[in-house]
């Protein structure tokens, strides 16, 4: 076992490489693809987001990226991970045979995710598309506590649009059965859209 500067544990008990930062779950991984046969060229990385350059370099070296999520880490996390160049999605709460599932279809070039990770990319996307990229900024700004007059500025806009952007969210979240009347429904939307 190896710790670089960057606190990334590097085991060698299969062929694949393990990029993760806690050594009880990079050797948990290690000994699970011990047993696979073909992963020469698998990288298998834990702590997304901030392994988001790792992904994208392994990817760019035409590696067979596989990223690890714990259940709460965010949806967009995942979202993050594939557009960087990951081919495979799965839970540390999965089973082995569901993450040696995802790292066989990552070796024959196919895109795998979790069904649960899947479920939740398909409801995230769903629901951000029902606003627009302004009206996510707004949210995003205002969700953090900052007031209507500080939005704008931060945005470059006046106060009355962005009270038109923020009244157009409760518009169109009303249908979907989201409460955005108070400022802390506004902010559980953001929260639901992986904004925080």
């Amino acid at each position: 076992m190896e710790h670089g500067n960057d606190a990334v544990v590097h085991l060698r008990r299969s062929a694949a490489t393990v990029l993760e930062d806690r050594p009880v779950v990079a050797l948990g991984l290690e000994t699970a693809m011990a047993d696979v046969p073909d992963t020469a060229g698998v990288v298998l990385v834990g702590r997304v987001p901030q392994q988001l350059e790792a992904v994208s370099a392994a990817a760019a070296r035409g590696q067979h990226v596989v990223v690890l999520l714990d259940d709460a880490d965010r949806t967009a996390d995942a979202a993050a991970a594939l557009d960087a160049g990951a081919r495979g999605i799965a839970l540390t709460s999965g089973t082995i045979a569901e993450l040696t599932d995802v790292v066989r279809s990552a070796v024959h070039g196919r895109v795998a995710v979790a069904s649960a990770v899947a479920t939740r990319l398909e409801a995230l996307q769903q629901l951000r598309s029902a606003f627009t990229g302004r009206e996510l900024e707004v949210l995003a700004l205002y969700a953090t506590g900052l007031p209507a007059k500080s939005v704008a500025r931060r945005m470059g806009v006046g106060l009355e649009t962005v009270k038109t952007y923020v009244k157009r969210l409760r518009t169109k979240a009303e249908p979907l059965g989201i409460p955005t009347t108070t400022r802390m429904e506004l902010v559980d939307l953001a929260r639901r859209l992986d904004l925080l």
